[in-house]
C-alpha cells in the first residue's frame, strides 16, 4: 500500500506540504476505492471542475453559511483534483489530452472562484473588484511559477531532458499526428493552447537549463528552494482561501495573496536566480 502511494506521487520533496499531509493521502484512499472501476482520470477532472464551480457559486452568495459550504465544496474539489493524477499514474492511463483537460479545468475553476468572490464581496456592501482582479492574476502567476520550478526540479533530479523541451516535443508530435489523420479539431486546439502556455512559462522563468547540471548538486542547492516555491503552489493557495471562508473573512485571503504572496514570489525569484548563477559558474 505504501509503495503504491509513493508511485502515485510526482516526487515527495517537490510536492506542496499540505498536499503531502492531507490532500494526497485522502485522494489516494479514494483512488484505491475506484481505480478498478470504469472511471477515467478525465471524468474525475470534470467532476472536480463541476464541484469547484458550485463552490464558486456559493462564494458569490456571500453569506456566512454560503462561505462555509463553498469552502467545504472547494475542499472536495481539491481532493478530486489530486485524485485524477494519482488515478492516471496507478492505472497507467494518463494521456497528453488528459493533462491539458486537468489544467484547463483548474483554470476554469480558478477564474470562477474569483468571480464568485467578487460578487460575494459586492453583495456584502464592499466594492473590491479591482482588488479581486489583481489577487486573481497574482494567484495565477504564483501557480505558474511553482509549476515551472517544480517541473524543472523533478526533471533535473531524475536526470531527464529539460521538462519544457520534453513537453513541447511530445505535444508538437501529437498535434502533427492528429492533423495528418484529420482527427478532432477541438483536441488539436486544446493541445495548441498548452504549447503556448509552455512558451509563456519559458519566457517567465530564470532562463536556466536544468539538463546541464549535475543532478545531485542541483538537488542539494535547490532542496530548500523548491520548498520555498511550494508555498506559492495552488493547493496552498486554495487551502488559505478555504480557511478564510470558514471564518467568513475572504478579504483576509485577498490581502495575503496581494501582499505576502507577491513579496514571497519576488523573494523566491531572486533567490532562485542567484542559485542558477552559482550553478552555471560551477
Amino acid at each position: 500500500m505504501l509503495q503504491e502511494y509513493k508511485l502515485s506521487l510526482k516526487m515527495p520533496e517537490a510536492e506542496e506540504f499540505i498536499d503531502l499531509i492531507f490532500y494526497r493521502p485522502v485522494a489516494f484512499i479514494l483512488v484505491k476505492t475506484i481505480y478498478k472501476l470504469p472511471v477515467t482520470p478525465n471524468q474525475v477532472s470534470l467532476l472536480s471542475m463541476l464541484i469547484g464551480l458550485f463552490a464558486a457559486w456559493q462564494f458569490s452568495v456571500g453569506t456566512s453559511d454560503a462561505l462555509i459550504l463553498g469552502g467545504l465544496l472547494f475542499l472536495l474539489s481539491n481532493i478530486l483534483d489530486c485524485a485524477d493524477g494519482q488515478l492516471a499514474r496507478l492505472q497507467k492511463s494518463g494521456t497528453l489530452l488528459g493533462r491539458v483537460i486537468d489544467g484547463v479545468a483548474d483554470y476554469i475553476v480558478g477564474v470562477a472562484i474569483f468571480v464568485g468572490i467578487g460578487f460575494g464581496i459586492t453583495s456584502s456592501g464592499n466594492s473590491l473588484w479591482l482588488m479581486v482582479i489583481f489577487a486573481g492574476i497574482s494567484s495565477a502567476l504564483h501557480a505558474m511559477f511553482f509549476d515551472y520550478y517544480q517541473s524543472e526540479f523533478i526533471s533535473t533530479v531524475r536526470g531527464e531532458k529539460n521538462f519544457l523541451d520534453r513537453e513541447k516535443e511530445q505535444f508538437s508530435y501529437e498535434i502533427k499526428q492528429m492533423k495528418e489523420q484529420r482527427r478532432d479539431g477541438l483536441k488539436i486546439f486544446l493541445l495548441s493552447l498548452y504549447l503556448r502556455y509552455l512558451d509563456f512559462q519559458r519566457k517567465s522563468g530564470t532562463k536556466s537549463d536544468g539538463s546541464r547540471y549535475n543532478s545531485e548538486i542541483y538537488r542539494k542547492e535547490n532542496s530548500v528552494m523548491i520548498r520555498l516555491w511550494s508555498f506559492l503552489g495552488p493547493t496552498t493557495n486554495r487551502t488559505l482561501l478555504i480557511g478564510c471562508a470558514f471564518i467568513g473573512r475572504i478579504d483576509f485571503y485577498l490581502w495575503i495573496i496581494l501582499l505576502a504572496g507577491n513579496i514571497w514570489l519576488i523573494f523566491s525569484y531572486l533567490f532562485q536566480y542567484r542559485i542558477h548563477k552559482k550553478l552555471e559558474a560551477a
